[in-house]
Order: structure tokens, then sequence, then C-alpha cells
């Protein structure tokens, strides 16, 4: 919390503290020359008054400060310099009595500078106190929900003095090895051939080879659906009853915190998807809170862009997928059947590339056949992420499947007809334009080029101006147009823009 203490030293300020007490923390800074502020005070208040309204005050500073006192202000900051040339005696003695904090504050130091020093000590402890709540969160939630499989498979590698790992399908490891002796324990091309051979034949298949003088155990990992993991063991001598029973109870073990692993990546990323939605929605700390809750320990960037990728929904899990797995520092998730990614703008480009889309074409690092295509924001501080995501909208409206990646300075700087759908732009310039014939819209679009100058209207058409005035006249009552009304100006210049880049 902020005291006046905290205030007190901040130079500058020159305030001089005449009594203090250990009272009410710092809420704000309220300034007021009537006999009796308490009405508009609410506790934790710096009362500051230059006395004006207490001029020739002496036995009434008793009550005064008691008033102040009941209603919980902070402390009195009296300007020196204008009403008095130095404190009151009895009001020191009140502050004394009623124990009130009482400074004294120079002619030369203005008000609002206290003010707003106050307002930069409070801005600093939120902003302090909120990155304590989310890390002190971070590290209790990742105590809670720890699933760290390396435990357990150390565990197993001391009781059987052996060498264990976990291996993917195609027998490169994922976990390990791990043992006494992991460089020479494991002979990893022997596991890649037998989870060759059982991999068809489901979860209960296993393997038990001998050479030599060491046995290797290789078992699926998992509770239902095909297997992804193996666990995979090599131990001196045979497998005798105690050892197959360890190695089986290892990967039901294994397995349930495999299966719990899934679990909790399905609910981090439907906690990052919510978090991404809040995001784009303007909510940065309610985001902050959800993403502190999931497991690793993504952050919002200062300053970022939002991208939105839509496509075959295959085609952006797999991307998702690839953008949680080797991309740091990104955050990704599905959002409202979009997947939505967020990234420090230097970090844009590699999102691109891990989503195959970097730029128009069909060739690899290009699209790659995925069928995605992708809108970038523009670069936003992090509280604005809103913009950007709705920019990010307006980008992938405009890509098509020759050109699947478009940023949003490529659409701005292509003008405003640039932010309109096509479809939906043919659509408003046929209905804005249905009722006037050629004439009429070549009279509307010089009426425009030469922003409602009739005269110069009648010179560029060759008409009389009573002749223009007729046909503005008719367009507006065939239109429901008000052609002096800007708004409507813009709009028939759209339709007739819109109209001119049709089919």
């Amino acid at each position: 919390m902020v005291s006046v203490a905290d205030l007190l030293a901040v130079p500058g300020l020159g305030l001089r503290p005449v009594h203090v007490v250990d009272g009410p923390s710092l809420r704000w800074v309220a300034t007021s020359e009537l006999p009796d502020p308490t009405p508009f005070l609410e506790g934790g208040e710096l009362l500051l008054t230059t006395g004006l309204g207490t001029r020739g005050w002496s036995d009434q500073w008793q009550a005064y400060v008691g008033r102040l006192a009941a209603a919980g202000a902070a402390a009195l900051g009296v300007g020196i310099g204008l009403t008095y040339d130095g404190l009151p005696d009895t009001l020191v003695a009140a502050c004394r009595e009623h124990g009130l904090t009482l400074l004294e504050v120079p002619r030369e130091t203005a008000f609002v500078a206290v003010s707003r020093a106050a307002a930069e000590l409070l801005q600093d402890q939120e902003a302090a106190s909120t990155r304590l709540a989310l890390d002190l969160q971070r590290r209790l939630t990742r105590a809670a929900l720890g699933l760290d499989l390396r435990p357990l498979l150390d565990r197993l590698a001391q009781l059987l003095d052996a060498t264990v790992a976990l291996v993917h399908r195609d027998g490169t490891p994922a976990e390990g090895p791990l043992g006494a002796r992991p460089e020479d324990g494991l002979d990893l091309a022997l596991v890649r051939d037998e989870v060759a051979g059982i991999k068809g034949q489901g979860l209960g298949a296993v393997s038990t080879t001998t050479r030599g003088a060491s046995t290797t155990v290789v078992r699926p990992i998992g509770l239902a659906g095909r297997p992804e993991l193996y666990l995979a063991v090599s131990l001196p001598g045979t497998l005798d009853d105690p050892r197959r029973s360890a190695v089986s109870t290892a990967a039901v073990l294994l397995s349930l915190a495999v299966e719990r692993r899934a679990e909790r990546r399905a609910a981090d990323r439907r906690l990052r998807g919510r978090a991404l939605e809040l995001l784009c929605a303007g909510d940065l700390r309610s985001a902050e809170v959800l993403l502190g809750a999931a497991e690793g320990d993504r952050a919002v960037p200062d300053r970022l862009r939002v991208l939105r990728v839509d496509g075959p929904d295959d085609a952006l899990g797999d991307a998702l997928e690839r953008l949680e797995d080797a991309a740091d520092g990104v955050l990704a998730g599905l959002v409202e059947g979009e997947l939505v990614a967020v990234a420090a703008p230097v970090r844009v480009g590699a999102v691109l590339a891990l989503l195959g889309d970097t730029g128009p074409g069909t060739g690899p690092g290009t699209g790659g056949g995925t069928g995605l295509r992708t809108g970038v924001g523009r670069a936003v501080a992090a509280a604005e992420a809103r913009r950007s995501a709705e920019s990010a909208g307006h980008a992938l409206d405009r890509t098509t499947a020759a050109s699947p990646v478009r940023r949003w300075e490529d659409v701005a700087d292509a003008g405003p007809l640039a932010l309109v759908p096509e479809a939906l732009g043919r659509e408003y310039a046929a209905t804005v334009l249905a009722p006037l014939d050629a004439e009429h819209r070549a009279t509307l679009a010089a009426f425009l080029r030469h922003h409602g100058a009739r005269g110069a209207v009648a010179d560029d058409l060759g008409v009389h101006r009573n002749t223009v005035r007729n046909r503005l006249a008719e367009i507006e009552r065939l239109t429901g147009l008000d052609l002096d009304d800007p708004a409507a100006r813009v709009g028939a210049w759209l339709a007739l823009e819109l109209a001119s880049e049709g089919p």
C-alpha cells in the first residue's frame, strides 16, 4: 500500500512533516477550502488546503481536525504563503490530539504536482501488485498441476538398474534415455525396429528381445486410441516376474500420466482460446489471468500483431499444433472456428512460416496446398489488441487462393475501397445506384468530382446550370440521398467507385 511517508519521499515536492502518525494508507489527494469538506471524502485522502476558508480560526481547528480524523483522512496538507505564513499552533495541537498527520506544503509546490506524484505512486503500486499476483499464480499452478514423466522414468531405471526411454512412433526419443549408462544401455536401432513391429497391434502389444546379456522390452503407452508413445526398457539379464510386473506397472502409470497430460493440454488449449478471445475483445487483464493458469508460461507481448487464420478444420488443427510445439513467445488458439495467433511484430514472419503461408503462390512455404488463408493485423500495444484483431479480420476478408496472406498495411495502403469485401461492395453499389440511369450517374459523378460546385458541373457536362439542379433534385428523389450531407456524398462516391470496379 502507498503511505504518506512514500509521498514525503518524492524528490522535488518539498513537503515538510509537522506531525506524522501511522494512519490510513493513502488512497487519493483531495483539495478543498470548505470549513467542512468531510461530506466529500471517502477515507484515505490527503486533504490539501490553502486555508482560505479558515482565516482567523483558533478554537475551530479542534472540530475541523476531529471531523477529518473521523472521516478517515490520511493526512492534512496546508499550503504556506497565501493565508498563513506558518502553521497555526492551534492547528498543530489539534492534529497531535486527534492523531492526524499534518504536512506543510511550501508556496512553490503546486497542489497539482502533489496530486500527480500521488497518482504515479498509486499506479506503480497497482502494477507491482498485479505482476506479483500473476507470478504467484503461475508458480502455484505449476506446483499443483505438475505432470512431468521424467521422475517416474528415473525411478523405474533405479529400481531395475536399467536404461529407460519414451520414444515416438518412429522410434526417436521423446524422453531419455535415462539410467546409470544411458549412452550404451539402450539400442535405439533395436527399439525402432521393435516399435515398427508392434505399432499396428494396438495398446495390448508388447515386445521382449534378449540379446547377449541384456533384455529389451517395448510397450505402448496410452489408454485409448492409437498409441503415440512407447516405453523402452533395457536391463541386464533376463526378465523375471518381479521386473516384468514393474515394467507393466510403470507402463500403466505412464499411460495415466500421458492421458492426464493430454487432458491438461486440451484444457490449456481451451484456456488459451478463451484468453485470446478476451484479449481480442479488449479485456487484457482477464486474458492474462487465464494465461497464467495455463501451462507453458506464454505471456501477452507488450506490443503485438494479431493473426486470424481460416481454412479447413484439419488444416487449422495441424497449424495450431505446430504453433504450440514450435513457436516460443507465440499465443495461439481456436476462437469461433478461426485460428488466432498473437505474436510480437518481429515474430510474425516465423508464425507465417509455421503456418505454411508467407505470401502468394502455391509452392512450399507459400500456402503449400493447405487451404489456409491468413490476415495479419496492425501492430499495436497489448491493451489495444482489439484493434489489431479487427484489422486482421479486414485483411483476412481480402485474401484469395492466389494471395493467401494479406497484411493490414497492404489493405490500408490500397485505400478505403480495399476495406469493402467484393461481394458486399457490389451489392451496396447496385442498391444505391439501381434507380439511376447513365445520365444521372454521370451527373452524380461530376457533382462529387467538383465538390458540389454546380457551375463547374454544368461546364463539365456541357449543360445549363438549371439542368444540373433539376438532375440533382431527381437523383435525391430517386435515391433518398441528401447530397448536401457529407456522409451521403461519401456513400455515393463509394457506390460509384465500387460499380466501376465491378465485372
